[in-house]
């Protein structure tokens, strides 16, 4: 399933470009709790994901057999728990991400850093436009 999905979706923007969309937004605090958000719109969706929140996401992810354990791959959507949330940032390869992190403002951490429990997925938002 997940070949196929991989297939027929492409994201507005393509991963090198959604990474530097992050990455012009380090440090910004505007995105604190829309870890979800923050990542449908680096990669290009303006609309709605179609998720209610980053745990909806993974729950969804789950059950489609989207998910993977190990080293995520550079443009990769991780999603790792924090004080009780869901969250999801990007892959920057290396053990790195980069996203809205539980400290409140976007910016580049190591992953082992977040947290030790986490899988990863590919940059698919199945429901956004």
């Amino acid at each position: 399933m997940e070949r196929r999905m991989a297939e027929r979706v492409t994201n507005p923007r393509d991963t090198e470009s959604a990474l530097d969309w992050q990455l012009e937004r380090v440090g910004s605090a505007a995105w604190q709790d829309w870890t979800l958000k923050f990542q449908r719109m680096a990669f290009g969706y303006a609309h709605d994901s179609g998720w209610h929140d980053s745990a909806d996401a993974l729950r969804w992810l789950d059950q489609h057999a989207l998910l993977h354990e190990g080293a995520a791959p550079r443009g990769a959507l991780v999603w790792y728990q924090a004080a009780d949330w869901v969250r999801v940032a990007c892959s920057l390869g290396s053990g790195q991400v980069i996203g809205p992190l539980p400290r409140g403002e976007i910016g580049v951490a190591r992953l082992v850093e977040l947290s030790t429990d986490y899988v990863w997925s590919e940059p698919h938002f199945p429901f956004a436009h």
